[in-house]
């Protein structure tokens, strides 16, 4: 509970971190596709290293040579008994071999790190699986996808070209045909490629081609340039024909279209949902008869969103499920409920769909367009006010924060805290002391909110307990507390931060 909320976050699981999520990201490695680039080593030097479904075994006797006999090769360090790893093998498995057939062919490997500890210590392993790419013995985060198609493109982009030429009709329908996602660009002989070359650099998961081949482009049914978007849901092919010397918005299409219209969310889809940059449009239910209704409602409205959101739908029973329903601030008894969010990786904001009725294709139709038309406001979550403060520390509930701690007349000192967090129990009887201490100090106020049952408009809580100093004279700017967790600590730290200044000795003879 004491832990910071990494910004980027790794791929395997994602947990509720202080009531934020927190997606742990894998680090893999990458493939090649150039025959320039690498060869594998001769059979004789990979003699001892056994395959197991077309995966390298390695060891930490035939580890060092492994990597450095293959410029490229990408290693698994994994947990026997981790059920993300046995979810994620078969499809290190099926990328395993697909490289294999690649020209030339690439390893992937994998190492078990409970049993190959030394490895695991040198290549930093704090979680399984932790994936990463040797580049000449240079190790990298691998930052795509689980599955064998995204493992497959992620690597053969780091190996390659941003983008492959496809030459004639033949090579289109060869990459058409091997890559499930995939854009081609089409442009003429003078149309400049910088801008597409970047939009494929930054987007990892999706294999990129082009063409200036008259045949390639009849193929394609396109006017040049344009770009054709492939990809196994819904429409299954979209155009764009917009400004192909805009990254951003060759980017926004790519990013649009590469998911399902609507997405499940469960734990494989979590850190896409929440990375992708849209608004999210979320519907939370029960699987009895409401909640299958309200889907089938849901679903009917999601096409007229234009892709200009993240849709998805999640249940109530998975553990995954409850810890979205605490982070977006969802009772059971609410469900089935739909929640809109803007910036759910930073200061998130959220929007509930107001009502007690039965949630219809029109309810949703009409709740996505008042947040277009910025008429809605957002749903803050607040426990009811004490009836009267006790104690030296006051207690902040999300309804009065505002009032309180924005006052221009105050220094105040806020602590964000989870009931259930041993850091913020361990740090009870200090923070209270501070605020004893500080009692006679008129111009300061030492408060706390529990952040699990409130919501702040604005304030990002990275971790528990968070700990902030909105000063008098600066309210839209408030400090992260970073002094010493103990009473000299906060007290020296806050001499030197508050607006309105007071001394130490002061506050110690006050206390005589």
């Amino acid at each position: 509970s004491g832990s910071r909320h990494p910004r980027r976050v790794r791929l395997c699981q994602f947990t509720p971190q202080s009531n934020h999520m927190q997606w742990v990201r894998v680090t893999m490695s990458a493939l090649g596709c150039l025959s320039s680039l690498f060869v594998l080593a001769p059979l004789a030097t990979m003699a001892e290293i056994f395959e197991d479904d077309g995966v390298l075994v390695l060891n930490d006797k035939n580890f060092e040579a492994a990597v450095k006999n293959n410029p490229f090769i990408l290693v698994e360090f994994y947990a026997p008994w981790c059920g993300h790893c046995k979810q994620f093998a078969p499809e290190y498995a099926a990328a395993a071999k697909h490289l294999k057939q690649a020209s030339p062919p690439m390893p992937l490997a994998k190492v078990d790190a409970t049993a190959e500890h030394k490895l695991a210590e040198e290549h930093g392993v704090r979680g399984y699986p932790t994936i990463r790419l040797f580049i000449d013995g240079k190790d990298q985060e691998y930052t795509g996808g689980r599955t064998e198609q995204s493992i497959v493109t992620w690597l053969q982009k780091k190996a390659g070209p941003p983008a492959i030429l496809l030459a004639d009709v033949p090579a289109a329908e060869a990459f058409e045909r091997e890559n499930q996602l995939a854009v081609v660009g089409l442009f003429d002989e003078g149309t400049s490629r910088t801008a597409f070359e970047t939009a494929a650099r930054q987007v990892e998961d999706v294999m990129f081609a082009y063409s200036t081949v008259a045949s390639v482009i009849a193929k394609f049914n396109a006017q040049a340039p344009a770009l054709k978007m492939f990809f196994p849901h819904d429409e299954k092919v979209a155009t764009f024909s917009g400004d192909v010397q805009s990254v951003a918005d060759m980017e926004r299409f790519v990013k649009s279209y590469r998911h399902p219209l609507v997405i499940p969310f469960d734990g494989d889809t979590a850190p896409e949902i929440f990375g992708d940059g849209r608004p999210i449009l979320l519907l939370i239910r029960d699987k009895d008869d409401k909640g299958k209704a309200a889907e089938e409602q849901f679903r009917k409205a999601a096409p007229g969103f234009g892709r200009k959101l993240l849709v998805s739908i999640a249940g109530s029973s998975e553990p995954m499920d409850q810890r979205l329903m605490d982070y977006v601030s969802v009772e059971p008894e609410e469900l089935p409920t739909v929640r809109l969010l803007t910036n759910p990786m930073a200061s998130m904001t959220k929007y509930r769909l107001q009502g007690g009725g039965d949630i219809t294709e029109a309810s949703v139709a009409e709740f996505v367009k008042d947040f277009e038309d910025g008429k809605l406001e957002p749903h803050m979550k607040s426990e009811q006010p004490p009836a009267s403060q006790h104690g030296p520390v006051f207690v902040l509930v999300g309804s009065t924060f505002q009032k309180v701690v924005k006052d221009p007349a105050k220094d105040v000192l806020v602590e964000f805290y989870a009931p259930w967090c041993g850091h913020c129990k361990k740090l009870e009887p200090v923070y209270k002391e501070v605020a004893k201490k500080l009692e006679s100090v008129g111009t300061i106020i030492v408060a706390k909110i529990d952040a699990t049952a409130n919501d702040v408009e604005g304030v990002d809580i990275e971790g528990f307990p968070t700990i902030k100093l909105w000063r008098a004279s600066n309210k839209d700017e408030p400090l992260d507390y970073d002094g010493d967790r103990d009473v000299d600590g906060f007290l020296t730290w806050l001499e030197d931060k508050v607006a309105h200044p007071f001394s130490r000795e002061e506050v110690a003879r006050a206390e005589l």
